[in-house]
Order: structure tokens, then C-alpha cells, then sequence
């Protein structure tokens, strides 16, 4: 069995999408709280869907949430 050492990898298993519920848990908000910032913040990062039915899965992407978390940060 071949295992990794998480140390010298941790910066590149960084996740590229991420389901909404996934970013309510790294902001620590809930999934209504998501929908408000995202109506009301035009610099909240738009959502992305996997397909074109409207079943289709929605996602964010992580660097974009990233970017706009430390954003916030700042401007407190």
C-alpha cells in the first residue's frame, strides 16, 4: 500500500470545485446565509454548473471563495 506524507502535498490536494454545502462549512454560515450574500454582494463569486439540465450539480470554485473570504477579511 503506497501512502503520502500530507505535509509535502497539502498545498497541491487543494479541492478545485466545491458543492455549496461544503462552502457553508468553510465560511461556518448556513445554506440560506449563502443565498443572501450571493443576491446581495456582487463580488461574491458566481456558482458553476456541471452540465446544462437544470439537475445539474452547482459548485463553486475553491480559489474564487478563497479570494473573496480574504477580501472580506480586509475591508473589516
Amino acid at each position: 500500500m503506497k501512502t503520502y506524507d500530507n505535509n509535502v502535498h497539502k498545498n497541491q490536494l487543494n479541492p478545485r470545485r466545491l458543492k455549496k454545502k461544503v462552502v457553508c462549512d468553510l465560511l461556518g454560515i448556513s445554506v440560506n446565509h449563502l443565498r443572501k450574500i450571493s443576491l446581495a454582494d456582487e463580488s461574491f463569486p458566481k456558482p458553476l454548473k456541471s452540465g446544462t439540465a437544470r439537475q445539474a450539480g452547482v459548485y463553486y470554485d475553491y480559489q474564487e471563495i478563497l479570494e473573496w473570504h480574504k477580501k472580506q477579511l480586509e475591508l473589516r
